[in-house]
Protein backbone atom coordinates (compact mmCIF):
# COMPACT_ATOMS: atom_id res chain seq x y z
CA UNK A 1 0.00 0.00 0.00
CA UNK A 2 1.62 3.15 -1.14
CA UNK A 3 1.89 6.39 1.54
CA UNK A 4 2.05 9.16 -0.89
CA UNK A 5 0.03 11.40 -2.39
CA UNK A 6 1.36 12.83 -5.92
CA UNK A 7 0.24 15.86 -7.71
CA UNK A 8 -0.47 15.69 -10.97
CA UNK A 9 -1.79 18.92 -12.20
CA UNK A 10 -0.79 21.57 -9.23
CA UNK A 11 -3.92 22.68 -7.52
CA UNK A 12 -5.97 20.32 -9.44
CA UNK A 13 -5.73 16.66 -9.63
CA UNK A 14 -3.51 14.08 -7.66
CA UNK A 15 -2.30 10.49 -7.51
CA UNK A 16 -2.26 7.26 -5.31
CA UNK A 17 -0.88 4.82 -6.95
CA UNK A 18 -1.67 0.91 -6.48
CA UNK A 19 -0.68 -2.52 -7.51
CA UNK A 20 -3.38 -5.30 -7.58
CA UNK A 21 -2.38 -9.35 -8.18
CA UNK A 22 -4.91 -9.85 -11.45
CA UNK A 23 -3.33 -13.78 -11.54
CA UNK A 24 -0.08 -15.75 -10.24
CA UNK A 25 2.84 -14.05 -11.79
CA UNK A 26 0.43 -10.97 -12.89
CA UNK A 27 0.27 -7.20 -12.18
CA UNK A 28 -1.34 -4.59 -12.72
CA UNK A 29 -1.30 -0.65 -11.70
CA UNK A 30 -3.65 0.81 -10.68
CA UNK A 31 -4.53 4.81 -10.00
CA UNK A 32 -6.84 6.70 -7.83
CA UNK A 33 -7.57 10.45 -8.30
CA UNK A 34 -8.13 13.08 -5.79
CA UNK A 35 -10.03 16.21 -7.91
CA UNK A 36 -10.65 19.35 -6.89
CA UNK A 37 -13.84 20.39 -7.54
CA UNK A 38 -14.24 23.85 -5.66
CA UNK A 39 -12.03 25.44 -3.25
CA UNK A 40 -12.80 22.80 -0.43
CA UNK A 41 -14.31 19.87 -2.09
CA UNK A 42 -12.60 17.00 -3.22
CA UNK A 43 -13.74 14.12 -5.52
CA UNK A 44 -12.34 10.41 -5.04
CA UNK A 45 -12.27 8.82 -8.51
CA UNK A 46 -11.61 5.27 -8.97
CA UNK A 47 -10.78 4.52 -5.48
CA UNK A 48 -8.00 2.16 -4.49
CA UNK A 49 -6.66 0.88 -0.64
CA UNK A 50 -5.00 3.75 1.60
CA UNK A 51 -4.13 4.05 4.66
CA UNK A 52 -4.38 7.00 7.31
CA UNK A 53 -1.03 8.78 6.27
CA UNK A 54 -2.72 9.32 2.65
CA UNK A 55 -6.42 10.53 4.31
CA UNK A 56 -4.10 13.11 6.30
CA UNK A 57 -2.65 14.15 2.75
CA UNK A 58 -6.56 14.10 1.29
CA UNK A 59 -7.61 15.90 4.55
CA UNK A 60 -4.52 18.58 4.66
CA UNK A 61 -6.42 19.36 0.64
CA UNK A 62 -9.87 19.79 1.95
CA UNK A 63 -13.34 17.76 2.29
CA UNK A 64 -14.06 14.40 0.04
CA UNK A 65 -17.68 15.30 -0.88
CA UNK A 66 -17.79 12.61 -3.66
CA UNK A 67 -16.59 9.15 -4.43
CA UNK A 68 -16.77 7.69 -8.07
CA UNK A 69 -16.58 4.43 -9.47
CA UNK A 70 -16.71 4.98 -13.07
CA UNK A 71 -17.37 1.78 -14.22
CA UNK A 72 -18.73 -1.95 -13.52
CA UNK A 73 -15.40 -3.10 -12.63
CA UNK A 74 -13.58 0.14 -10.66
CA UNK A 75 -15.71 -0.92 -7.12
CA UNK A 76 -13.15 -3.45 -5.07
CA UNK A 77 -12.30 -0.70 -3.12
CA UNK A 78 -15.48 1.21 -2.97
CA UNK A 79 -16.87 0.29 0.59
CA UNK A 80 -13.89 1.17 2.25
CA UNK A 81 -14.04 4.44 1.19
CA UNK A 82 -17.81 5.15 1.41
CA UNK A 83 -16.91 3.91 5.27
CA UNK A 84 -14.27 6.49 5.59
CA UNK A 85 -16.09 9.30 3.73
CA UNK A 86 -19.75 9.00 4.93
CA UNK A 87 -20.99 11.99 4.53
CA UNK A 88 -19.68 11.88 0.72
CA UNK A 89 -21.99 11.31 -2.36
CA UNK A 90 -21.09 8.08 -4.33
CA UNK A 91 -21.83 8.26 -8.12
CA UNK A 92 -21.43 4.65 -9.57
CA UNK A 93 -21.83 3.22 -12.74
CA UNK A 94 -25.38 1.82 -13.76
CA UNK A 95 -24.07 -1.62 -13.31
CA UNK A 96 -23.01 -1.72 -9.89
CA UNK A 97 -26.10 -1.67 -7.55
CA UNK A 98 -26.64 -5.19 -9.03
CA UNK A 99 -23.38 -6.53 -8.22
CA UNK A 100 -22.64 -4.23 -5.12
CA UNK A 101 -26.48 -5.06 -3.68
CA UNK A 102 -25.21 -4.27 0.25
CA UNK A 103 -24.15 -1.41 -0.92
CA UNK A 104 -26.16 2.04 -1.07
CA UNK A 105 -25.81 3.47 -4.41
CA UNK A 106 -29.04 6.02 -5.31
CA UNK A 107 -26.77 8.38 -7.50
CA UNK A 108 -25.97 6.71 -11.23
CA UNK A 109 -24.00 7.54 -13.97
CA UNK A 110 -24.97 6.84 -17.76
CA UNK A 111 -26.65 8.72 -20.25
CA UNK A 112 -28.87 11.07 -18.58
CA UNK A 113 -26.83 11.35 -15.43
CA UNK A 114 -26.46 14.97 -14.18
CA UNK A 115 -24.06 14.65 -11.24
CA UNK A 116 -23.83 18.23 -9.34
CA UNK A 117 -20.06 18.37 -10.17
CA UNK A 118 -20.80 18.27 -13.74
CA UNK A 119 -19.81 22.43 -14.25
CA UNK A 120 -16.11 21.32 -13.45
CA UNK A 121 -16.25 17.22 -13.92
CA UNK A 122 -17.71 16.91 -17.03
CA UNK A 123 -19.10 13.65 -17.63
CA UNK A 124 -19.33 11.31 -20.87
CA UNK A 125 -20.86 7.67 -20.58
CA UNK A 126 -19.79 5.52 -23.38
CA UNK A 127 -22.67 3.59 -25.09
CA UNK A 128 -22.17 0.49 -26.60
CA UNK A 129 -20.55 -2.27 -23.47
CA UNK A 130 -22.81 -3.47 -21.63
CA UNK A 131 -20.66 -4.91 -19.62
CA UNK A 132 -18.36 -1.92 -19.02
CA UNK A 133 -20.61 1.13 -18.67
CA UNK A 134 -17.75 3.12 -18.22
CA UNK A 135 -17.81 7.28 -17.84
CA UNK A 136 -15.05 9.36 -18.51
CA UNK A 137 -14.83 12.67 -17.17
CA UNK A 138 -13.19 15.82 -18.65
CA UNK A 139 -11.92 18.01 -15.76
CA UNK A 140 -12.36 21.61 -17.42
CA UNK A 141 -10.21 23.42 -15.66
CA UNK A 142 -7.62 21.67 -16.73
CA UNK A 143 -8.51 20.53 -20.23
CA UNK A 144 -8.01 16.73 -18.79
CA UNK A 145 -9.81 13.75 -20.04
CA UNK A 146 -10.05 11.06 -17.19
CA UNK A 147 -10.72 7.40 -18.50
CA UNK A 148 -10.84 4.15 -16.30
CA UNK A 149 -10.63 0.92 -18.43
CA UNK A 150 -11.56 2.67 -22.14
CA UNK A 151 -7.11 3.31 -22.79
CA UNK A 152 -4.16 1.69 -21.52
CA UNK A 153 -0.94 3.18 -21.33
CA UNK A 154 1.34 0.31 -20.05
CA UNK A 155 5.17 0.43 -20.34
CA UNK A 156 6.76 -1.10 -17.42
CA UNK A 157 5.08 -4.73 -15.98
CA UNK A 158 6.18 -6.64 -12.94
CA UNK A 159 5.68 -9.87 -12.68
CA UNK A 160 6.78 -12.77 -14.57
CA UNK A 161 3.59 -13.41 -16.93
CA UNK A 162 2.57 -9.55 -16.64
CA UNK A 163 4.58 -8.96 -20.26
CA UNK A 164 3.20 -12.57 -22.21
CA UNK A 165 -0.78 -10.98 -21.16
CA UNK A 166 -0.37 -7.66 -22.15
CA UNK A 167 0.92 -8.44 -25.26
CA UNK A 168 -2.10 -11.01 -25.99
CA UNK A 169 -4.70 -8.29 -25.00
CA UNK A 170 -2.55 -5.61 -26.88
CA UNK A 171 -2.11 -2.93 -24.54
CA UNK A 172 1.66 -3.06 -23.98
CA UNK A 173 4.20 -0.56 -25.13
CA UNK A 174 1.69 2.08 -26.49
CA UNK A 175 -1.49 3.19 -25.76
CA UNK A 176 -4.67 1.28 -26.42
CA UNK A 177 -7.79 -0.13 -26.08
CA UNK A 178 -7.20 -3.50 -25.18
CA UNK A 179 -8.68 -6.47 -27.03
CA UNK A 180 -10.91 -7.31 -23.37
CA UNK A 181 -12.01 -3.58 -23.15
CA UNK A 182 -13.08 -4.31 -27.17
CA UNK A 183 -14.63 -8.01 -26.54
CA UNK A 184 -17.05 -5.98 -24.20
CA UNK A 185 -18.67 -3.79 -26.91
CA UNK A 186 -21.66 -5.06 -28.27
CA UNK A 187 -22.43 -2.16 -30.33
CA UNK A 188 -19.79 -0.97 -32.23
CA UNK A 189 -22.14 2.04 -33.86
CA UNK A 190 -22.91 3.11 -30.59
CA UNK A 191 -19.25 3.31 -28.62
CA UNK A 192 -18.42 5.20 -32.18
CA UNK A 193 -20.48 7.99 -31.59
CA UNK A 194 -19.67 8.53 -28.11
CA UNK A 195 -15.90 8.32 -28.74
CA UNK A 196 -16.45 10.36 -31.88
CA UNK A 197 -18.73 13.39 -29.60
CA UNK A 198 -15.86 13.30 -27.09
CA UNK A 199 -13.90 13.56 -29.80
CA UNK A 200 -14.59 17.13 -30.40
CA UNK A 201 -14.64 18.52 -26.90
CA UNK A 202 -11.59 20.53 -25.65
CA UNK A 203 -9.11 18.43 -24.09
CA UNK A 204 -5.06 17.32 -24.25
CA UNK A 205 -4.11 15.70 -21.41
CA UNK A 206 -5.11 12.39 -20.74
CA UNK A 207 -5.06 10.14 -17.57
CA UNK A 208 -6.13 6.59 -17.05
CA UNK A 209 -6.23 4.20 -14.07
CA UNK A 210 -3.60 1.69 -16.20
CA UNK A 211 -0.38 3.28 -17.05
CA UNK A 212 1.25 6.39 -17.98
CA UNK A 213 -0.46 9.70 -18.31
CA UNK A 214 -0.39 11.56 -21.45
CA UNK A 215 0.78 14.72 -20.93
CA UNK A 216 -0.19 16.44 -24.26
CA UNK A 217 -1.69 15.25 -27.49
CA UNK A 218 -4.45 13.00 -25.66
CA UNK A 219 -6.93 13.75 -28.17
CA UNK A 220 -4.96 12.55 -31.13
CA UNK A 221 -3.81 9.50 -28.83
CA UNK A 222 -7.09 8.47 -27.74
CA UNK A 223 -8.66 8.64 -31.57
CA UNK A 224 -5.67 6.76 -32.79
CA UNK A 225 -6.71 3.51 -30.15
CA UNK A 226 -9.99 3.77 -31.11
CA UNK A 227 -9.99 4.24 -34.76
CA UNK A 228 -11.40 0.83 -35.11
CA UNK A 229 -14.50 1.91 -34.31
CA UNK A 230 -17.08 3.76 -36.92
CA UNK A 231 -16.98 7.02 -37.19
CA UNK A 232 -13.65 7.73 -35.58
CA UNK A 233 -11.62 5.86 -38.00
CA UNK A 234 -13.13 6.14 -41.29
CA UNK A 235 -12.75 10.26 -41.88
CA UNK A 236 -16.56 10.76 -40.36
CA UNK A 237 -14.84 13.02 -37.48
CA UNK A 238 -15.57 16.88 -37.10
CA UNK A 239 -12.57 18.77 -37.53
CA UNK A 240 -12.00 19.09 -34.16
CA UNK A 241 -11.89 15.38 -33.60
CA UNK A 242 -9.63 14.67 -36.43
CA UNK A 243 -7.00 17.30 -35.37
Amino acid sequence: MHTTLTPVVAGHIWECSHEIRMLPGVYLPARMLVIRLEEDALALWSPVPFDDAIAGAIGELGRVTTIIAPNNYHHLYLRPAMERYPEASTWAAPGLPAKRKTLHLPNLLGVDAAPPFAHVLKPFFLEGSPAMQETVFQHLPTRTLIVTDALFNLHRTRGLLSPLLYRLTGSLGKPAQSRIWRSTVQDRAAMGRSIAALLNEDFDRVIMAHGDIIPTGGKHIFGAAAAWLPGVGDGTLGSEGSR
